[in-house]
């Protein structure tokens, strides 16, 4: 009985669907099509990314009803004053994530195979509306804006965005990109953004603007025996930060000549710029401080001739916008992820036979591949590291 009734019902169903094309025949019925607002539109139109790093503007389209999907295709592109500009459109081979990266991957090789060469434009739509403005443009293919007053139609660049689906296509036009000149990291205080070269207290002066650790915590002066709590105090010592890339100096060779070109070192200076061997700093985890390899290939840092630690390293750095244990605030912090963060300590007995730690914390970002080193220079008294 059951059977029968299964039976019937599709046979019922077959009908209906039958009489339903049938009918659209012979009624000449239009096919049905997608639905496209006349308001559909962008939310923002105006974007000001920094050149070399990858931008996602997210969530800018609005559709107003429309169905998807729905093709977006980059029209036009031009100056303020109508000169051509569809450099920015040019197709460059591109970094891609292809599997998920974790911070838990246990070396450079396995970082680099969830990653892959593909080939897109500089400027790309998504087919929701996004874009993507890729880390490839730079300032050896776009010019930046260098400007933070004004910005002159020669400078501002325009392009239109046609949408499209089955219901037909629409033209939203006057998009504005403002590219901003690169940063190559964070913090970058002692960077002029719009000129490029070194940061100085007035535009066209010579007293150099600094990078200062984040902070110092149970650090004391050598010869003043005083907490070293503020790096810009000149009463109990001044420390500098620099982020800077590095070469090789004759009779200097790398640890790991396949390495050029992505390591990353951890620089210690005393007042007379000369090293401070990190093993000094005798607490401190260097395999949890920058998701990166010792030459042969284990998680951590080389500490070289007493000088440095060397990493080899994957850029940019943090590799993702993830949290990570490297990454500021650690694997707990849900909304984190889009700084790496160093933790320096070591502790020392003091009077008293009490222990006492120092410590040096450091949130960054480094964004252009190279060889790169982060510096902490303790530029007028030295940390104490002897025992009272």
């Amino acid at each position: 009985m059951q059977n029968t009734i299964k039976y019937r019902a599709f046979v019922l169903l077959t009908a209906v669907v039958a009489f339903s094309g049938g009918c659209r025949k012979i009624f000449n019925l239009p096919t049905e099509k997608d639905y496209l607002s006349a308001q559909a539109d962008y939310t923002t139109k105006q974007f000001s990314p920094v050149l070399g790093r990858t931008t996602l503007e997210l969530n800018i389209f609005n559709p107003v009803g429309s169905t998807f999907p729905m093709t977006f295709t980059v029209k036009n592109p031009r100056f303020g004053d109508g000169r051509d500009a569809s450099d920015m459109l040019a197709v460059q081979p591109t970094l891609v994530w292809t599997q998920e990266y974790t911070g838990k991957e246990t070396s450079l090789a396995q970082i680099e195979a969830k990653r892959h060469l593909e080939n897109h434009p500089m400027l790309e739509t998504r087919g929701n509306g996004d874009l993507v403005f890729w880390y490839t443009a730079d300032t050896t293919k776009i010019k930046p804006a260098n400007t933070d007053t004004v910005v002159y139609p020669q400078q501002e660049r325009l392009f239109d965005i046609k949408i499209t689906n089955t219901g037909g296509s629409r033209t939203i036009t006057n998009l504005a990109y403002i590219p901003q000149r690169d940063i190559p990291y964070t913090p970058s205080n002692d960077y002029n953004t719009y000129t490029g070269k070194p940061n100085t207290t007035t535009p066209g002066g010579h007293t150099l603007v600094y990078n200062y650790p984040d902070n110092l915590s149970g650090i004391k002066g050598e010869t003043t025996d005083q907490l070293m709590s503020d790096p810009k105090n000149a009463q109990t010592g001044i420390v500098y930060l620099y982020i800077r890339k590095f070469v090789d100096l004759p009779g200097d060779p790398p640890v790991d000549q396949a390495a050029v070109g992505h390591r990353l070192r951890l620089i210690f200076l005393k007042t007379d710029s000369s090293y401070i061997d990190p093993i000094k700093f005798n607490t401190t985890k260097w395999q949890d401080q920058i998701h990166g390899f010792k030459a042969d290939g284990t998680p951590g840092g080389d500490i070289v001739d007493h000088k440095w630690v060397e990493y080899n390293v994957a850029y940019p750095i943090p590799l993702a916008n993830i949290p990570t244990k490297f990454t500021s605030g650690g694997i707990t912090n849900v909304t984190g992820g889009g700084s790496a963060q160093l933790n320096i300590t070591y502790s020392r007995i003091g009077f008293g036979n009490v222990t006492e730690v120092g410590s040096i914390s450091q949130a960054f970002q480094i964004f252009e591949k190279g060889d790169w080193e982060i510096v902490f220079h303790f530029k007028t008294v030295n940390p104490k590291f002897d025992n009272d």
